[in-house]
């Protein structure tokens, strides 16, 4: 019988060490959470062919938001929550394929005095951004210059004038692309016009962005 015992009680550790091991495993696959969404943005206000000097009275192109670092490659990112340039950053989106496109809803922000936001969204439940693609909404805000918003922005597949070099450029949970809204408005901000009417300031916003970890 003690015979017995001896033999037991060394089988029985090696049982409790294994399901020891096996809640640390456990646990620790349980407290893998999400990785956070970083992105990137380059996003310039100035004077274009659809919104001339009359309409458009910076006087030189404005530097709008500048989040993370553009390269002769891909351009690095700042996560959700870090900092850029001493400020805190802010990046939610969601790239969600729906139909044979995608619903985009992209947004960076930065606070401080030279701060500012960029938001990207498109049409719910119309997969209207695609591999080619697409017109979206687009709204450029600053608590110094205003906020520009266009209803039918494009967005291209392009980063620094040249094609992405990532294939594919968009995916669900990230894309890298342009988005250009030549004929962004101001409603809180109108110009006097040549011929003594006036309208709300208008000029040409682009902006190169990369988001990934986005929500799908």
């Amino acid at each position: 019988m003690s015979t017995a015992l001896a033999i037991l009680r060394p089988a029985r550790h090696v049982v409790w060490v294994a399901l020891g091991a096996a809640c640390v495993a456990a646990t620790a696959c349980s407290n893998n959470s999400p990785q956070s969404p970083d992105g990137f943005i380059a996003a310039t206000m100035d004077v274009g062919a659809m919104s001339p000097a009359t309409v458009c009275n910076f006087g030189s192109t404005q530097q709008w938001l500048d989040v993370g670092t553009a390269t002769g490659g891909k351009p690095t990112t700042v996560q959700d929550g870090a900092q850029n340039a001493g400020a805190n950053v802010h990046v939610t989106c969601t790239v969600s394929a729906v139909n044979n496109g995608f619903d985009v809803v992209l947004n960076i922000t930065q606070e401080g005095l030279q701060g500012g936001s960029v938001t990207i969204s498109s049409p719910s439940g119309q997969g209207a951004v695609t591999a080619s693609g697409g017109t979206v909404r687009a709204s450029f805000e600053s608590g110094s210059l205003g906020d520009f918003t266009e209803s039918d922005c494009m967005i291209t597949y392009t980063y620094q004038g040249q094609s992405v070099p990532d294939s594919p450029p968009i995916a669900a949970g990230r894309i890298w692309g342009h988005v250009s809204c030549p004929t962004a408005q101001n409603s809180g901000s109108t110009v006097m016009l040549p011929d003594g009417g006036s309208q709300p300031r208008q000029c040409d916003g682009e902006a190169d962005f990369l988001f990934e970890q986005c929500g799908q």
